[in-house]
């Protein structure tokens, strides 16, 4: 259960912390994040997540991924962000289910810096099929960031179709950064793309496509 802190506190008095660096100080922030009032938890990581040693309450910001509350969650998640706190990885993972999207986001954008290649088909898999275009959006971000190996190619296939003229922008950023001569003929629609932006991507990606393929002047 949670326990009250040993003091009341008020928002403005945990905001105050930020700026001291004590051993009082760094105490009443653990034990705030364990606070009966959803609220006061959430600010008492916000501030941690931004405190000189905000990282050596790291244990109850990875408590916080936990916590009942999904507002708390939120806020631990964008600390883990904040810090690429690489111990947090497994527990952001069952936060990419959660009923509200904005969990789900935060998730996903916390997960994109610290990315294990195991989470590239749970997180294209969120891009296909979750009910918020919002979150499919923050997947596809997080999938366009990592190193690709052959999975651009996947990608490609995906971002090739889809409605937002960004994600086909970046299908042909990944075919003029991956992509060898075959890839050109799926290019070619691009090229004529109702959106301009993907056109200019298109024509680029294909250029950078025929200068590898040439033959080295040696």
């Amino acid at each position: 259960m949670p326990t009250e802190p040993t003091q009341p506190t008020t928002h403005e008095d945990i905001r105050n912390l930020a700026s001291r660096n004590d051993v009082e100080a760094m105490d009443t922030l653990q034990k705030l994040t364990t606070a009966s009032d959803q609220f006061l938890r959430r600010t008492a990581l916000e501030i941690i997540g931004r405190h000189a040693r905000g990282r050596e309450l790291t244990a109850s910001v990875l408590g916080a991924l936990r916590d009942s509350s999904e507002y708390v969650r939120r806020t631990a998640c964008a600390v883990v962000e904040q810090w690429k706190l690489v111990e947090a990885h497994d527990l952001l993972l069952p936060l990419l289910a959660e009923p509200a999207a904005s969990t789900r986001e935060s998730a996903l954008r916390a997960l994109s810096v610290i990315w294990d290649d195991a989470d590239f088909q749970a997180v294209l898999e969120i891009y296909k099929k979750d009910p918020e275009i919002s979150v499919r959006r923050q997947a596809a971000s997080a999938l366009r960031q990592q190193p690709h190996g052959e999975n651009w190619r996947v990608l490609f296939a995906d971002f090739f179709r889809d409605k937002l003229p960004r994600h086909r922008s970046w299908a042909c950023e990944l075919a003029g950064a991956h992509g060898e001569s075959d890839i050109l003929p799926l290019l070619a629609p691009l090229l004529d793309d109702r959106d301009g932006h993907v056109r200019r991507a298109a024509a680029h990606a294909s250029q950078a496509i025929a200068r590898r393929s040439q033959p080295s002047a040696n």
